[in-house]
C-alpha cells in the first residue's frame, strides 16, 4: 500500500510542462522539402500504400492497401492538414488525409453546393 501511496503522490510532484500555443505547435508540422509533413505517421512508410492501383496489384490487394493507408491516417496527428492540403492541390491520386480520390471530389463537390445555396441565401 506504501509503494501505491508513494507512485501517486509521486506523480503528482512532477512538475508540469508549459501549454504552447497552437501557433507554435502547429509550425513544427510544417512540410518538408519534399512536401512531406513532420510528425506525419506515414513518415518512411511505403508510397505503394497511399497509391494503390488496382490494374499493377490486382483488386484485392489495392483495397487492402487503401484500408490499411486509411488505418494509418486514422490516428495521424497532422490529418487535417495533409487532407487540407491535398483538397487545395486537387490531388489526382492517393491517399491524403484519410481519403482516396473519390471521396476528396465528393468533399469538393458537397463544399462547392453548400457554399452555392449560402450565397443564394439558402439555408446552410
Amino acid at each position: 500500500m506504501i509503494q501505491l501511496h508513494t507512485i501517486i503522490s509521486g506523480a503528482t510532484r512532477t512538475p508540469h510542462r508549459t501549454a504552447r500555443p497552437a501557433a507554435t505547435v502547429l509550425a513544427g508540422y510544417r512540410p518538408d522539402g519534399d512536401g512531406d509533413l513532420r510528425g506525419a505517421a506515414c513518415a518512411g512508410s511505403d508510397t505503394d500504400l497511399f497509391y494503390p492501383d488496382p490494374e499493377e496489384m490486382g483488386p484485392e490487394t489495392a483495397e487492402w492497401a487503401e484500408r490499411r493507408a486509411k488505418m494509418m491516417c486514422a490516428g495521424c496527428p497532422v490529418k487535417s492538414m495533409c487532407l487540407a492540403d491535398a483538397l487545395e492541390r486537387k490531388e489526382p491520386f492517393g491517399i491524403f488525409g484519410g481519403l482516396n480520390e473519390r471521396e476528396r471530389n465528393n468533399l469538393l463537390r458537397r463544399a462547392a453546393r453548400s457554399r452555392a445555396r449560402v450565397n443564394a441565401g439558402g439555408a446552410g
